[in-house]
């Protein structure tokens, strides 16, 4: 009867490790299968495979596992720096997106890697394959054909009038949109608040959180704002070709969210 029992358990166990999304989860599946199978042998009388079975499938395999787990590679993310969502602090990083993205690749199991590149790359990055995430301030727009996860934080887009001119936006954005025929495009909203600065374009479209980052810096504080009807989301954008990734950032997100570590940050970070 115990060998019946630790036969369908010795199943049970194996179905659960092949079936698991977090590698984790599958290594301790793997561990508690020889464990039970060790005893299974015990039980059959065979207590020198029994041994051996504890101290190599459990104890050294099981180890073995353990320490690829560590080595399974990097998860890149293709960046614009946007406070206080992602940007540079010091020598380091800082900043909501960047909170999760080191608590998900922790949860993941990967070594994170971040690389700072103008908004209308990474698009490209994603879809060649060359990053696995786009973060920092990242508005989704359809002609991007990248999978996103559930907006982070609302948002709308605003219209900045300091003067005469043509109208401005960053390229890759929505904002990009709303750029008149005679406006221009530029990098990033850096380059964008330059060139309302100096009168290169009368007007600039940003979104709210670009505002409050311009507002906080006494930039513009004599221009004029119009909220646009578009609302949008920041959210975190995902290659195409990894589902699987799609698939567990979303279901990390979730996690944090019903936790409440999710509106923790966002208080944090946000006020």
């Amino acid at each position: 009867m115990a060998a019946v029992l630790l036969c369908v358990l010795a199943l049970a166990l194996a179905v659960f490790a092949l079936t698991r999304r977090r590698l984790l989860w599958g290594v301790i599946g793997v561990g508690a299968h020889s464990l039970v199978l060790a005893g299974l042998y015990l039980v059959l009388a065979a207590p020198d495979v029994a041994l051996t079975e504890a101290a190599v499938g459990f104890g050294l395999v099981t180890f073995v596992y353990l320490l690829a787990l560590r080595r399974t590679g990097k998860l890149v993310v293709a960046a614009s720096p946007l406070y206080p969502l992602l940007y540079p602090e010091g020598e380091g990083i800082a900043g909501l997106e960047w909170e999760i993205l080191t608590r998900f690749a922790r949860w993941y199991h990967r070594d994170l890697e971040l690389i700072w590149v103008p908004r209308a790359e990474i698009p490209r990055l994603l879809r060649s394959g060359e990053a696995h995430l786009g973060a920092g301030g990242f508005l989704p727009t359809p002609e991007d054909r990248l999978a996103y996860t559930k907006p982070l934080l609302p948002t709308r887009l605003v219209l900045v009038r300091l003067g005469e001119g043509p109208r401005g936006a960053v390229a890759g954005e929505p904002t990009g949109k709303h750029a008149d025929p005679s406006g221009k495009l530029f990098e990033d909203a850096a380059e964008l608040a330059h060139a309302l600065a100096r009168g290169e374009v009368g007007e600039a479209v940003t979104d709210l959180l670009r505002l409050r980052e311009w507002t906080m810096q006494d930039l513009f504080s004599e221009a004029e704002t119009q909220i646009l009807p578009e609302e949008y989301g920041f959210a975190l954008a995902v290659t195409p070709q990894d589902e699987e990734l799609h698939r567990s950032l979303t279901e990390f997100l979730a996690e944090l969210e019903k936790s409440g570590e999710l509106t923790e940050l966002l208080r944090r970070y946000l006020g």
